[in-house]
């Protein structure tokens, strides 16, 4: 397997976003008909920069950037195929979506965390700010990091 390259999302990427964003989920033990339907409801037409990371033609990871309104801007996605997990991937679309904002004038990243999560964006510098709800009416860590 050649290393992960990366690059913007292609509107034939879609499907596969939707699959992967299923897959990771679903991995951290959610029931999988709920997650299901979550994931096949996520929408692409908004204007956030979308990247994935493709290896032998498979896409493996993607992640989505929210462009700053004022100084913050928010990383809306970031999903890692459970098999390419702990192997740097995440980190590396998290530090490309951290270099993108900060292009754009952000001067702080926030961003929605999956629980399980949190350890992984700590170690990256990220830091909780306060709690949310969730679209599915949890309460989950809202995080930062200063750009």
């Amino acid at each position: 397997m050649s290393e992960p390259v990366v690059r913007p999302v292609e509107p034939a990427d879609h499907e596969r976003l939707l699959e992967l964003a299923f897959e990771s989920k679903a991995h951290w033990g959610y029931d999988r008909d709920f997650v299901r339907r979550w994931a096949h409801d996520l929408s692409f037409e908004s204007g956030e920069e979308r990247w994935v990371a493709e290896t032998d033609g498979a896409i493996v990871a993607w992640a989505a950037l929210v462009p700053p309104a004022g100084e913050v801007a928010i990383l809306d996605d970031l999903w890692v195929d459970p098999t390419w997990m702990e192997r740097g991937l995440g980190s590396r679309l998290f530090r490309l979506a951290t270099e993108r904002a900060r292009e754009l004038g952000a001067k702080r990243l926030e961003w929605g965390a999956e629980p399980n999560a949190l350890g992984f964006y700590e170690k990256l510098g990220g830091r909780k700010l306060r709690d949310h709800v969730t679209e599915w009416g949890r309460i989950a860590p809202w995080m930062g990091l200063d750009l």
